[in-house]
């Protein structure tokens, strides 16, 4: 049975989807069955991150709606063929999202983990994955505006009946985080009140990986990051990368 994580954030622009991809990725890499998807109608990322775009034919609307089968969909990685991914709907609306728990349902036995790339903010597509989800991660950057949303978005989630809610700071750099307005770390992880998960760097290398659809590069600070998430999400306890 799989762990459904829904990924969400308060607002645009935090990398929510970068964060979705590459944590997916790792967790394939470590030799979880991982399916991923993304739900942001008519704004598709994932399939350009994880470097499918041209092997992308039908998407997860088709699905929902039954205009082909979830195998016609499925495109498999080609850098791991434990994680099977599934592209946003090419259109912005008309998709029956009234449809997600029983696709869900129907590919709950065949993975380990289950991520769903939800939209920004909370709407249509937020309250869709709510109740199919029985953990979220939160991604947040390190500034007053996105904290403050991913608190809103993460107190919707804890009320919403997902107890296990996770927080992930995006984007850190530790020469302008001085200038965030925050005294440290813990005043985030206070201020959005969720558990820690990870802090990614505001990496060049991260940006260019996910421009060109190529895995992290194997030993880099950030791998090490999403690594050591994966890590924690399945129970150990090792310590938090800050760079």
């Amino acid at each position: 049975m799989a762990r459904v994580i829904m990924i969400a954030s308060g607002k645009g622009g935090t990398g929510k989807s970068t964060v979705a991809t590459y944590l997916s990725h790792e967790l394939a890499f470590k030799g979880y069955r991982t399916f991923l998807t993304e739900l942001d109608m008519g704004f598709r990322s994932i399939d350009v991150i994880s470097g499918i775009s041209e092997m992308t034919v039908y998407d997860v609307g088709d699905v929902l709606d039954g205009s082909c089968s979830t195998d016609k969909a499925i495109v498999a990685s080609p850098h791991t063929d434990k994680l099977h991914i599934m592209a946003a709907p090419g259109r912005k609306s008309g998709v029956k999202l009234q449809n997600l728990k029983s696709f869900v349902d129907s590919i709950y036995n065949s993975y380990d983990y289950i991520i769903l790339d939800t939209a920004a903010g909370i709407g249509e597509v937020f309250e869709a994955a709510l109740p199919v989800s029985n953990m979220a991660i939160v991604v947040a950057t390190p500034d007053a505006v996105s904290v403050r949303d991913a608190r809103i978005v993460s107190d919707e989630i804890y009320y919403g009946g997902i107890k296990d809610v996770r927080l992930v700071i995006n984007k850190y750099n530790k020469d302008t985080f001085r200038h965030s307005g925050f005294a440290d770390g813990d005043s985030i992880i206070d201020a959005c009140c969720a558990q820690l998960l990870g802090v990614v760097p505001n990496d060049e290398q991260l940006h260019l990986s996910a421009m060109t659809g190529k895995p992290l590069t194997s030993g880099s600070i950030t791998k090490k990051v999403f690594s050591s998430m994966v890590e924690r999400l399945n129970g150990s306890h090792v310590q938090i990368i800050v760079k």
